[in-house]
This record gives C-alpha cells, sequence and structure tokens, in this order.
C-alpha cells in the first residue's frame, strides 16, 4: 500500500524552492520536470494545475486525465496520481497547498461556506479556459509564486488574500457566474474583493475611483485601507498587474508592441514603452529579445 506523503517531503524529493512554511508552494514545470517527477505515495495536498503551452497525461486513481493548453485542473488530497507522458514544449504552472491550510480558507470563505471542500473541488471537471481566464489564474498563480519568494512584512496576509482571489476565480468557475462584490465594508473584504476585481479589469481600468464605486466606498477609504493592511497603494497593485501582463504578453504573442498597448488601454505605443522602461529598466523591444534568444 502506498504511504502518505506531505507537501514538505513531495518539495524535498523533488528538489522544489520555494516553500512557505510547509503549507504551500508554487512553480513552474517543463518537459524535464514531468519526466524526472517522483511520487513517493500518495499526497496530502491540493494541487491546482494550469497549462500555459502544450499538454499533460496523468493516470489519476486509474484513470487518465488529459490536459491542453490553458485547462485547469484541481488533484484532490489523497488522489493517486502519476505522470503518463507530455509534449515536448510543455510549460504549466503549479500550485500545491496543504490540505488543513486549504480547507481552512475555503472554510471561512463565504462562497463556500457549509460545504466540504474535497466534494466542491472532487465536482470540478478539468476546464478549458478561455485565453483571458487563462491569463487571468496565470497572473494571479505567478503573484503567489512571487510573493512567497519577495520579503516582505505582511506575506502571510498578502499570501492569504492571493488564495482568496484563487477561490474567488474557482466560484466563479464552478457556478459559471460572477460573484457579486457589492457591499463588502470589512477591511479584509474590502481588500479580498478590490484585489479580486483588479485582477480582472486591471487591463482597461486604473483609477481608484472605478474600484471604489464597485466597492460603494470613498476613494480615500479604499487608498487608505489597502495601504494600512498590505504597506502597498492601490496604484502600485495596478502597476504590477499591469507590468506582469505586459511581460506575459511580449514572452507568449507575437502581439506588436502598438497591439498589446492598445489592448491594454495606453493612449499609444509611447506610453506603454515609457512605463515598461521605468519599471523593467528596458524598452519592451529589448525585453522580448532577450526573452527570445535565451
Amino acid at each position: 500500500m502506498n504511504r502518505i506523503y506531505n507537501l514538505e517531503e513531495f518539495t524535498e524529493q523533488n528538489q522544489i524552492d520555494g516553500l512557505f512554511g510547509s503549507a504551500l508552494v508554487c512553480f513552474t514545470v517543463d518537459r524535464d520536470f514531468l519526466r524526472r517527477v517522483v511520487h513517493p505515495g500518495i499526497g496530502s495536498f491540493y494541487s491546482v494545475n494550469l497549462i500555459v503551452d502544450g499538454w499533460e497525461d496523468y493516470i489519476i486513481n486509474r484513470n487518465q486525465i488529459h490536459l491542453e493548453m490553458h485547462d485547469l485542473f484541481v488533484k484532490q488530497p489523497y488522489d493517486n496520481i502519476s505522470v503518463k507522458s507530455c509534449s515536448e514544449e510543455v510549460s504549466s504552472i503549479h500550485l500545491l497547498v496543504e490540505r488543513n491550510y486549504f480547507d481552512s480558507l475555503v472554510g471561512n470563505h463565504e462562497h463556500f461556506k457549509g460545504q466540504n471542500p474535497v466534494e466542491v473541488f472532487s465536482s470540478m471537471p478539468v476546464i478549458h479556459l478561455s485565453e483571458l481566464e487563462a491569463a487571468s489564474f496565470y497572473q494571479m498563480m505567478t503573484n503567489i509564486q512571487r510573493t512567497i519568494s519577495t520579503p516582505h512584512l505582511y506575506k502571510n496576509e498578502l499570501i492569504k488574500f492571493q488564495l482568496n482571489i484563487c477561490l474567488f476565480m474557482l466560484a466563479e468557475l464552478i457556478s459559471g457566474t460572477e460573484i457579486n462584490t457589492h457591499d463588502l465594508k470589512h477591511k479584509d473584504n474590502i481588500l479580498k474583493i478590490f484585489l479580486h476585481l483588479a485582477s480582472r479589469n486591471f487591463r482597461k481600468e486604473r483609477q481608484i475611483q472605478f474600484y471604489a464605486d464597485h466597492l460603494n466606498v470613498s476613494s480615500t477609504y479604499l487608498s487608505r485601507t489597502v495601504k494600512e493592511l498590505t504597506g502597498n497603494t492601490v496604484l502600485s497593485y495596478l502597476s504590477n498587474f499591469l507590468y506582469n501582463e505586459i511581460c506575459i504578453q511580449l514572452k507568449t504573442t507575437d502581439k506588436t508592441i502598438s497591439e498589446i498597448a492598445d489592448e491594454l488601454n495606453f493612449s499609444d505605443q509611447s506610453a506603454l514603452t515609457n512605463f515598461f522602461r521605468t519599471k523593467a529598466g528596458v524598452s519592451p523591444v529589448a525585453y522580448r529579445s532577450k526573452k527570445v534568444s535565451r
């Protein structure tokens, strides 16, 4: 009989860096990793997998699961899983969370209260996301990955807020409807819902008033709450969402700088270039050339 292993044992066995405590880790995966990954038994953790490129095949509880680009899949704790095969160009991002930590978040989440987390997510099949949904999920997961690796006074709080964004997005996928985010006044909820709204709307909306209106609070109150709880400003969050999205577009698409500028609601190509150069220290063209040449 296979033994049960925890997340810490799995990351150590597979030489995965970036474990936050013993609770969660987020990392990117390629063909070489999938071909050498070791499953020493049955894992006690959830795994949220998003396929960025290519395909992956798994055997889960004797059933084959085929995942294509933009597919999202949640592996349950105690599922018996092994990698069967993958494409040469495969790329995916994986968020692994220990059951107790994840279940405690789900139990306190307003959209899952009173429900068994395992039953909720076991009812969730492989979901094929749209390009926009996949980009939003990728953004959310890379934000968690970055938060884990970056020193921050409020790291634990930020990670919990970001995981709540993940839960909001999963809730929308399961229900098939957008979640109503009005009339939430508690400060923690204000922050969680702001981050959720920002992750969905930053491409077109980067004015504080837009988010304050959706939360039924003043722009001053929203700014003060975000600053108080995280040490960061509303505009810095929107700016980081925007910068990360430009990086993704430059790395994964052939869109021109002008097309990206138009899609992200810049006044023109020069405005995007100036913004990006301030954040990255190089022009978008130089950044794309560097990434392509690797």
